[in-house]
């Protein structure tokens, strides 16, 4: 495998770049989250779903001090009603819903958690995330290709893919908060690479314990900085990490905080430290019944079907794999097994999702072979860069109108081929919802 490049600084003209980049994505996506969830912020917080399993532990914990009233929890056989959902989302909204709370006390709205100042803040919060999520997968993209193909790569994830829905239509999923997190943790694990600041050894021990908490399916990701460089870079890379003593302590407590208090709760739900909840409804996983074409091409949200972008960014992915260019052969490896994964779980379409969900969380690490295809695009005849970007500007009309269509039933089982492409045909003749 090839040496991983090293850090560049940016240029005084990048930082600002960098800056323009976040300040756009956060104002459109918070503009376009209000757009959509104007008419009824209330419904956007309290709505039935994995979003309120989420949100819950903000206003159970925070205002009515009771772990018994949250709203979205599942029966057991015996015991308690469990929450299926981990406090770790709201960790991260903990700040916009305080700010939340200050605009509801300041302006006579309910202090309850679900009137329209926590909404507002809570989309804010949410674009937050998001823009920064692009940020850092911009400073990854730019480490293995240029400022130019890095940009566009972030651009074209943000407009061309699912991502905008479950940072516009969806927010309050774990998924986006996965994106961030992870995105967060790579790049700090290659600056603990480079020979870290204290800020790079915090940030990687609280996003690492956070995006376990958020989702199990993420500890993968922690594996990230013991295979991308070799057994050279494992011992540079915990040589590294207690280099600051003190970042990596107090962040070492702060991060077992949230975990502590989701230990507590499920010992006594369950009278288990750890738990999997999910199995307490006999959701699991099935490796016998292993449906992998599905994930990626089925019309009930299969990956590639709704996000075609992804074809070409994968088939570069593989190339560069295949070449033994960092950080390819990791990153490919963290796809498939996250693929793999989602084809033995039972419900492997992830009812209700737009272009199955699961695969937005590794988006980050994504930007980088579709810079990759960018660089390459770049460097051909103006025919080709012309030809690239209006197929380009397709897949864009193509996202941005399946997110303007999408219905949840799009997942049911009666959802077929003939179905899926009438729709794109309303997509092509431009026909509103």
């Amino acid at each position: 495998m090839r040496r991983i490049p090293v850090n560049r600084p940016l240029a005084e003209w990048e930082r600002t770049l960098q800056w323009g980049l976040f300040l756009v994505i956060l104002l459109i996506n918070w503009h376009s989250a209000w757009l959509e969830h104007r008419h009824d912020p209330y419904e956007f917080l309290r709505h039935g779903t994995d979003s309120l399993g989420y949100y819950q532990w903000l206003p159970c914990t925070i205002i009515e001090w009771d772990w018994t009233r949250m709203y979205w929890t599942y029966m057991q056989e015996s015991g308690p009603w469990i929450s299926l959902f981990t406090i770790g989302v709201a960790v991260l909204e903990l700040p916009f819903f305080l700010l939340g709370h200050w605009g509801a006390w300041a302006f006579g709205y309910d202090l309850n958690g679900f009137s329209s100042p926590y909404g507002v803040a809570i989309m804010l919060g949410t674009s937050f995330y998001t823009a920064t999520g692009c940020v850092l997968a911009f400073k990854l993209a730019r480490r293995f290709s240029g400022t130019a193909p890095a940009l566009l790569a972030v651009l074209l994830l943000y407009a061309g893919t699912n991502l905008f829905y479950y940072s516009v239509q969806q927010p309050m999923m774990s998924h986006l908060h996965s994106f961030f997190l992870i995105t967060l943790y790579v790049w700090c694990a290659l600056r603990v690479l480079d020979g870290p600041r204290p800020v790079h050894v915090a940030a990687l021990v609280l996003s690492g314990a956070l995006l376990v908490l958020i989702r199990q399916l993420n500890i993968f990701t922690l594996l990230f900085p013991l295979l991308v460089g070799g057994w050279p870079s494992v011992r540079v890379f915990f040589r590294n990490l207690v280099v600051h003593k003190a970042a990596f302590i107090i962040a070492l407590v702060l991060a077992l905080t949230p975990w502590v208090l989701q230990m507590i709760y499920w010992h006594w739900v369950t009278g288990e430290a750890i738990t999997f909840t999910y199995g307490k409804k006999d959701e699991h996983f099935d490796f016998g019944k292993m449906v992998p074409g599905m994930v990626l091409f089925s019309p009930r949200n299969g990956w590639l079907v709704y996000t075609p972008l992804m074809i070409p960014v994968l088939i570069m992915l593989v190339r560069r794999a295949w070449q033994g260019m960092a950080p390819a052969r990791t990153v490919l490896l963290l796809v498939c097994l996250t693929w793999l994964l989602y084809s033995a779980w039972w419900c492997w379409w992830l009812g209700g999702s737009f272009g199955h969900r699961g695969f937005v969380d590794l988006y980050g690490l994504l930007a980088i072979p579709l810079a990759w295809l960018l660089h390459a695009v770049l460097q051909r005849s103006i025919r080709w860069r012309l030809s690239a970007a209006v197929a380009l500007v397709a897949v864009i009309q193509f996202n941005l109108g399946l997110t303007e269509l999408y219905e949840p039933h799009w997942s049911d089982f009666g959802w077929d081929w003939k179905q899926y492409f009438a729709k794109v045909s309303e997509v092509v003749e431009g026909k509103p919802k």
